[in-house]
Parts: structure tokens; C-alpha cells; sequence
């Protein structure tokens, strides 16, 4: 269960970085190009390259030398879920003679994939470590603001995304006490996968009671304090763009220009 306590995706670490200081569209509309450029891309040399680029990105933002490891070890499971199941359903040569299912082409596309999903969920959790659920609410909203004009309700929708963003570290908080709680009463959450799939009800149960708690609490202090929509509300800090944040934009520019280049020339 140490997964739960590992996994860094939604969580915002303030550092007071050139990273941490950049106008949150620029983060996302940067986050969403590498995503794409991950998708497009499925060349080894490109991949180290990205990884190499996310690598000083974290660097940049002043986080902690394990942050990105961490974070994918807790997902590691899923890795190797994607590793295995392109080995065995990818025809090509046998790895060995009595697992015929097993190919080496196989192993050399789900290591790919496996590096590729790597990647997407660490470009993710950078954005996360480094815009607060506020700003990225706010940026949410600025960018989807053109579609308002087609009836999206944008305000409601960036709300309530930033809200499901936000609840992920505190569940998963939660699910820690309530596994340490669990534990101190004698329950035990070792064995085999039966076994640990058993275990999982007295830690769901009690889970998804505190996350209807919350919800029916957020619920009561919204109302309470005579929330409607986006309907007259103004902002305190409004967005705009600055040099710093051409910069930004150039250097993912680079990036994105650079991983094609090595994708189509390797």
C-alpha cells in the first residue's frame, strides 16, 4: 500500500520556481504539446530525449531528486501490465522455447509503450506539482472561455475539475489513515492477490463514506456561502502573459521541435 503515499499525481508542491512563476496556460497548453508529442512518437532515442528534457524541467522547479521515480514506482504495477501483455499478445520470435506466447518483439514494443505511459503520467505530474488547484482552475477557464459563447458552461466545468483534481491527494491521505487504523486493529494486507483483494473492503468501504462526507461538506460551505455559477463573479488576480512566459512557451517549442526531429531521423 505504499503506492498510496508515493503517488505525487495531483499534488502541489510551492517552491517558488521560475516553473512555479509561469501564467498556468502556458503550463498546460506546454503539457498538453508534450502529451501529443509523446502520442506521435514512438522512437527510443526520442523518449530519452523527453525523459532527459522532464528530468531538467523537475531540476528547474526546485523539486526533490526522486520525485518523478516515486511517482512512476507507485504506478509500477500498471507498467508492468503494458510491458507484459504487448510481450505476450505482439507476434515474433520466441524468447524461449516453452513460452512460445513470449516474443522478443514483443518485449521491445511494451517496453516502448511501458516508457511511453511513463512519460505521459509524469508530464501530468509535473503540471500538477507546480500550479496550484486555484491557478489551474483560473487557466481552465481562460482557455475554454471561447466555447462559452456555444453554451459550455466553462466556469462549472473548470470548477469541477479542479475540485476532482484536488480531492485525489486528500483521498489518498485518507486511505492511509484508514489503512493504519486497519492495521492497529489486526487487519492484515499481505498475501496473495486474492488475499489483498479481500482486504481491500475495509479500506473502500470506509473510503468512499468519507469521500461522500466531503463532497456533502463542500456541498453545505459552497451553498452557505451563496455560490451561483459564474454569474457575477469577478476575479482578484486576473491572468496575463508576460516575457517570462514567451520564454516558456519557446522552450517547450524546442522541446516538442526537437523530439520530432530525433523521431524522424532515428
Amino acid at each position: 500500500m505504499s503506492f498510496l503515499t508515493d503517488l505525487t499525481l495531483g499534488r502541489y508542491f510551492p517552491t517558488g520556481s521560475p516553473v512555479h512563476r509561469l501564467d498556468p496556460r502556458v503550463k498546460m497548453v506546454g503539457a498538453m504539446a508534450l502529451l501529443v508529442t509523446v502520442l506521435v512518437t514512438q522512437s527510443a532515442a526520442a523518449y530519452a530525449f523527453l525523459t532527459v528534457a522532464l528530468v531538467a524541467l523537475v531540476v528547474l522547479a526546485r523539486l526533490s531528486a526522486g520525485f518523478l521515480w516515486r511517482n512512476l514506482a507507485s504506478l509500477k504495477w500498471l507498467l508492468i501490465i503494458v510491458f507484459v501483455m504487448h510481450g505476450l499478445l505482439t507476434p515474433g520470435t520466441p524468447l524461449v522455447a516453452f513460452l512460445p506466447w513470449l516474443t522478443r518483439e514483443g518485449l521491445l514494443v511494451g517496453g516502448v509503450f511501458a516508457w511511453r505511459v511513463g512519460l505521459m503520467v509524469s508530464v501530468a505530474t509535473v503540471l500538477t506539482a507546480t500550479t496550484s488547484p486555484v491557478d489551474l482552475g483560473d487557466g481552465i477557464e481562460r482557455l475554454l472561455g471561447p466555447f462559452e459563447r456555444f453554451g459550455l458552461p466553462v466556469h462549472e466545468l473548470a470548477m469541477v475539475s479542479v475540485i476532482a483534481l484536488r480531492f485525489v491527494p486528500t483521498l489518498l491521505d485518507e486511505a492511509g489513515r484508514i489503512i493504519k487504523a486497519q492495521m492497529g486493529r489486526g487487519a492484515s494486507f499481505e498475501g496473495g492477490l486474492v488475499a489483498r483483494a479481500r482486504s481491500a473492503v475495509p479500506i473502500l468501504v470506509p473510503l468512499f463514506a468519507s469521500a461522500f462526507r466531503r463532497a456533502d461538506d463542500l456541498a453545505l460551505a459552497m451553498d452557505a456561502r451563496c455560490y451561483r455559477g459564474a454569474a457575477g463573479r469577478t476575479k482578484y488576480i486576473e491572468l496575463a502573459l508576460d516575457g517570462d512566459d514567451a520564454v516558456g512557451f519557446l522552450v517547450v517549442g524546442l522541446i516538442v521541435a526537437c523530439t520530432i526531429a530525433i523521431s524522424s531521423l532515428l
